[in-house]
């Protein structure tokens, strides 16, 4: 009998929402209802079994009234291996925006890829869906930059869901809507009265019965083709890990968004893996972006280098969220990722590349234990017989408390020119580890830049 999980994850064109799970995962698709402009829309996620024996899989897709408009096995997923579902190969796949469950009978993890021919980006499944989820950044026209939300009803019930806006801790204006059994909708907040342009604003989601969502930002003008997604958080904590920030790094730079979801004044300290400290003080509710490469009365967080960063965040007081744009100066090229509350010695990531049609994969894993790290790194193939299966190799040893390291696929000579799988890192401390996958080459014309954070390895 299969067992229940949910994964949401949330796409264009196809949007998918996956939960992550021993056994269930959930889907969502978008194209008209999408929540950005361009399109179509595809989607593509891919499923690794953390469990210890042969993975048995169905996914099954939704409509926005919760109707079942698609249901297919995967293929039996080997322990450590993946399977792969790019919708617009798939025979009878319906085209529009769905949300979807992946049931399974082993644990398993999911990551989803939705772009369209000049942008897109990633997001993980949610494994414990909320009955309130928060979102730190909320734009219409923050400099040419819009959001859109994607919520999915993760119940068998019907789900009566308010959202409520907030100026710093003032609310400013709320809306309701209602959502079938494992149905979906898009709320977007392009041309809102209520809002003013080059401000950001927060969100508190809330349902009579458990949400998932994802967050998406998507730029105009002179920023088409950007295009920025990642899960809206369940809660918070007093101290937030961020194992990627970057200024100038081959011309890529960071922006760290955080929030207080704490009822009360917090002091919210940034401490860079180069020493450099920022204090800011958020009430209730607000939020406070922290431009790594961009000088503030004349003193820059970050100095422009060809060298990677960590950050550690803390609220003296008051839970914090925290989220990472990542953009490459002149380029289309962007992403998000969110902060990490917690550690763990052992991680997954069902998405890497080597030269794969073109894209890359790198994994930026950050030591927050007490002692030097030593961490390694096994890639397994997809499901029914992959391009390699390879023991664990030690790729980082005697990583610095709170120093990052990041591992470039495409200089991994235990890899074969065209790999595409995943991967499995271990560690003897607690880590947190991000993965990017980018196409670098069409970045002048195209947002082919993907980031998301590695799933913690069950039991």
């Amino acid at each position: 009998m299969l067992q229940s999980r949910w994964i949401i994850l949330a796409v264009l064109a196809l949007i998918v929402s996956v939960a992550i799970a021993p056994n269930n995962l959930v889907l969502a698709q978008p194209n008209p209802d999408s929540g950005v402009p361009g399109g179509p829309f595809s989607t593509a996620f891919r499923v690794q079994n953390l469990g210890s024996s042969n993975a048995t899989c169905t996914y099954s897709v939704y409509n926005t009234s919760g109707g079942q408009s698609f249901n297919s096995p995967l293929p039996s997923i080997n322990p450590g291996k993946s399977a792969y579902v790019y919708t617009p190969s798939v025979p009878s796949f319906p085209s529009g925006v769905f949300s979807a469950i992946i049931s399974c009978d082993q644990p398993v993890a999911a990551v989803v890829n939705y772009s369209d021919s000049d942008s897109g980006d990633t997001f993980v499944g949610v494994s414990s869906p909320a009955n309130k989820l928060y979102v730190p950044g909320v734009y219409d026209n923050y400099y040419n930059y819009y959001t859109s939300f994607r919520i999915m009803n993760a119940s068998a019930s019907n789900n009566n869901v308010t959202i409520k806006y907030y100026d710093g801790s003032t609310e400013i204006t709320s809306e309701t809507i209602a959502l079938m059994p494992n149905g979906s909708s898009t709320v977007t907040h392009e041309n809102r009265v209520v809002f003013s342009n080059n401000k950001i604003y927060s969100a508190v989601i809330e349902g009579s019965q458990p949400l998932a969502a994802i967050v998406q930002i998507y730029g105009k003008g002179p920023y088409d083709q950007q295009l920025y997604a990642y899960t809206a958080f369940s809660g918070g904590s007093k101290t937030a890990y961020v194992p990627l920030v970057m200024s100038n790094y081959y011309g890529y730079d960071t922006a760290i968004s955080v929030q207080n979801v704490g009822t009360g004044q917090t002091s919210v300290t940034i401490q860079y893996s180069n020493g450099f400290t920022r204090t800011e003080s958020l009430s209730s509710g607000a939020s406070y972006t922290f431009l790594d490469a961009i000088p503030i009365n004349g003193q820059r967080n970050l100095p422009p280098s060809n060298s990677t960063y960590s950050a550690v965040v803390t609220s003296t007081n008051e839970p914090i969220i925290v989220t990472v744009n990542e953009s490459r100066i002149g380029s289309k090229l962007a992403t998000t990722y969110e902060g990490f509350s917690s550690g763990s010695k052992a991680w997954v990531a069902p998405i890497v590349m080597k030269n794969y049609y073109g894209f890359q994969s790198s994994i930026t894993c950050q030591n927050i234990g007490n002692g030097p790290a030593n961490i390694s790194v096994a890639f397994n193939g997809e499901a029914g017989g992959g391009p390699v299966t390879l023991l664990p190799q030690q790729k980082v040893s005697g990583l610095a408390v709170n120093q990052s390291f990041a591992m470039l696929q495409q200089f991994d000579n235990s890899l074969p020119n065209g790999f595409i799988g995943s991967a499995e890192i271990t560690s003897n401390q607690d880590i947190i580890c991000v993965i990017n996958q980018s196409k670098e080459s069409v970045g002048a014309i195209q947002d082919q830049l993907y980031a998301y954070n590695a799933l913690i390895k069950q039991p």
